[in-house]
C-alpha cells in the first residue's frame, strides 16, 4: 500500500505546539492529530515524548516509510540522539503474562468455546455452521478522533435502519432456531441440554465503526432486543446526554473505550476520569462495567495511575489493557513487553504477569504465515462458522453491506510484506455474505469466501481458530470429556 495514496500526512504547528495531522483521503475525510511519539532505546526502554519542531519532519518521513503506527516509533541511542540500531525480536514466552480468568472472561481467547461444543460436533458431521455470536456496527459516526482508530477509512453516511437491523437479528435468532429444530434435531437437542437454548444467536454486541449510542434508533433497538432471551453487550467511547441513561440497564455488559485524552470531546479538561458516567451504570450490580485501554505514545504513568483509581470511583469489574493492533507482530510484542514492565513497576501485575487487582493485560498479537499455512490447510476461516461482524461500509451506495468473520481484518499488518493495516472494511477482500442474505451462513455448508492464508496470515484470532479446529476434530467418544470452565463470565460471547 502506498500510504500517500490513502492519507494526507502533514507536520503542523498551532498554539499548543507542533503536531502531525493524518487525514483519510476518502470522501469522509476522517482525521487524527498526533502530539506524541515513542523514543525507543537500545536497552528496550521506551519513553513517550512530545513532538518538537526538530523531530516533526523526521516523523513524517518515518510514517511514509513505516506506516501511521510504527512510523511514530523512533530509535535513539544512549545519549538521546536520533539513531538506528538492530533490534532483537521479542519471544512472547518471555513477556510477563498469565492468561487468567479476567482475560478469558472479558475477551475472546477461545476458552469459552468448549461451552458450545455441540455446534462444532454438528459442523464436523454435517458441514453446517451455527451463528451464536454477532457484532454490529449500526453506523459510522463517532465523536472521537483516536490515533489508533481501526476504521478511519470509513464513510460517515454508511448507516443501517432499525427495520434492516431487526430483520437481520430475527434471522439469526428466530429463523435459525427453527431451522436447527427442523433440520438438525439431534444436535439442537444436545445443545439445549447443555445450554438451555436452541441453536441460535446467543450473544450480540453493539460496537463501532461509529459510536453505537449516537445512532438515531439506538434506544428503540435496545428496548426491542431486551424482549429477547439474548445477552447484549455495548462497546462505546462515552455516554451522550441525550440518551436516557436507564437504557444501559438492559445490557449484560458495557465496555467503555478510554481514548487518548486529546482525542475525545467527552473528557472535561482532557481528563478521561472527569467524563460523565451515568450513575445507574456505576451502581448496577447486574451489568458488568469495564474499561478498555490501548497503550501507545499517548500513555504516561499518570494515566495508568488514574486508570487504577477509576476502579474504585466507577465500581469497575475490570480494565483491559492491550497494545495497538495496527503494529506488525514484532513491534506489537515489543510494545507488549514494555506495557507489562510498566504494569509490574506500578505493582498492578506480579512478576509472572498475574493481575493483582482488576487490571489485566491482554496479550494479543498477530499470527505468522507459517501458522496460517498450518492452521488453514483447507483455506477456510473457522471463525465464520460461529461468529460474524456486520459492518455498514458500502451501505450508502449499495443499500446493503457485508458481514465478516471477525472485527480485526482492518488491522492486519503483515510482517513479511510490510503491508500496513487497511483501517477500513473491504467486502471484496474479507466479506462473507451481505446482511440481506445472512441466513446463508447457517443454511449452506461451510465454504470458502476467501483464503485466509492469502488475506489473514497476520490473524489476531489464531487461538480461536485453533480451538474450533480442535473441537471439530474430536471423536464421538471424546465429547463427554470436554472440560467447560464454569467460572468464566460472558459465556455467550465466545
Amino acid at each position: 500500500m502506498n500510504i500517500e495514496q490513502e492519507y494526507e500526512i502533514k507536520a503542523l504547528t498551532d498554539s499548543i505546539g507542533p503536531f502531525i495531522r493524518i487525514r483519510s483521503l476518502n470522501k469522509a475525510k476522517h482525521f487524527a492529530i498526533y502530539r506524541t511519539f515513542t523514543k525507543r532505546f537500545p536497552n528496550g526502554q521506551e519513553v513517550n515524548a512530545d513532538i518538537k519542531e526538530d523531530i516533526k519532519d523526521i516523523l513524517v518521513k518515518s510514517i511514509k516509510a513505516k506506516g501511521i503506527t510504527e512510523g511514530f516509533i523512533l530509535k535513539f541511542d544512549e545519549d538521546d540522539n536520533y539513531s538506528d540500531f538492530l533490534e532483537e525480536k521479542i519471544d512472547p514466552e518471555n513477556i510477563r503474562h498469565i492468561n487468567g480468568k479476567s482475560e478469558k472472561s472479558f475477551t475472546s481467547t477461545g476458552d469459552k468455546l468448549n461451552a458450545h461444543w455441540p455446534i462444532f460436533h454438528k459442523l464436523n458431521e454435517t458441514g453446517f455452521g451455527s451463528i451464536i455470536r454477532a457484532t454490529l456496527t449500526l453506523h459510522q459516526v463517532c465523536s472521537s478522533r483516536c490515533q489508533f482508530c481501526s476504521t478511519i477509512n470509513r464513510n460517515k453516511k454508511d448507516s443501517t435502519t432499525f427495520e434492516e437491523t431487526k430483520e437481520f437479528i430475527e434471522k439469526l435468532y428466530f429463523e435459525q432456531a427453527e431451522y436447527n429444530k427442523k433440520n438438525f434435531p439431534s444436535y439442537n437437542k444436545k445443545y439445549k441440554e447443555l445450554t438451555g437454548s436452541d441453536i441460535r444467536l446467543r450473544g450480540l454486541i453493539l460496537s463501532g465503526g461509529g459510536q453505537p449510542n449516537l445512532w438515531p434508533d439506538f434506544e428503540k433497538l435496545v428496548n426491542w432486543l431486551s424482549t429477547l432471551d439474548l445477552d447484549i453487550g455495548l462497546i462505546t467511547n462515552g455516554f451522550p446526554k441525550n440518551i436516557d441513561d436507564k437504557i444501559y440497564d438492559k445490557f449484560k455488559w458495557i465496555r467503555l473505550s478510554i481514548t487518548p485524552e486529546d482525542a475525545s470531546p467527552h473528557y472535561v479538561n482532557q481528563k478521561f476520569n472527569l467524563q460523565r458516567i451515568p450513575t445507574n451504570i456505576i451502581n448496577n450490580k447486574k451489568t458488568f462495567f469495564g474499561l478498555s485501554y490501548v497503550y501507545g505514545p499517548w500513555t504516561n504513568d499518570d494515566v495508568l495511575k488514574r486508570l487504577s483509581s477509576s476502579i474504585k470511583d466507577w465500581k469497575l469489574d475490570y480494565i483491559r489493557m492491550l497494545t495497538d493492533c495496527n503494529l506488525t507482530r514484532s513491534q506489537q510484542l515489543k510494545s507488549h513487553s514494555v506495557l507489562a514492565e510498566k504494569l509490574f513497576n506500578l505493582s498492578l501485575i506480579d512478576k509472572f504477569g498475574n493481575n493483582k487487582g482488576k487490571i489485566f493485560h491482554q496479550l494479543k498479537f498477530h499470527g505468522t504465515q507459517e501458522e496460517a499455512e498450518k492452521l488453514w490447510s483447507d483455506g477456510k476461516c473457522f471463525l465464520q462458522t460461529y461468529n460474524l461482524f456486520w459492518d455498514t461500509t458500502g451501505h450508502e451506495t449499495n443499500g446493503k453491506s457485508f458481514c465478516y468473520p471477525c472485527d480485526s481484518v482492518t488491522v492486519l499488518a503483515e510482517e513479511n510484506t510490510r503491508q500496513q493495516s487497511k483501517r477500513g472494511f473491504d467486502g471484496n477482500i474479507w466479506g462473507t455474505v451481505t446482511n440481506d442474505k445472512v441466513e446463508l451462513l447457517y443454511k449452506e455448508k461451510w465454504k470458502k469466501f476467501f483464503d485466509p492464508r492469502d488475506h489473514c496470515s497476520a490473524c489476531l484470532f489464531m487461538k480461536n481458530n485453533k480451538a474450533v479446529k480442535n473441537l471439530t476434530n474430536l471423536k464421538v467418544h471424546e465429547l463427554n470429556n470436554i472440560k467447560i470452565d464454569t467460572d468464566l463470565e460472558h459465556i455467550n460471547f465466545p
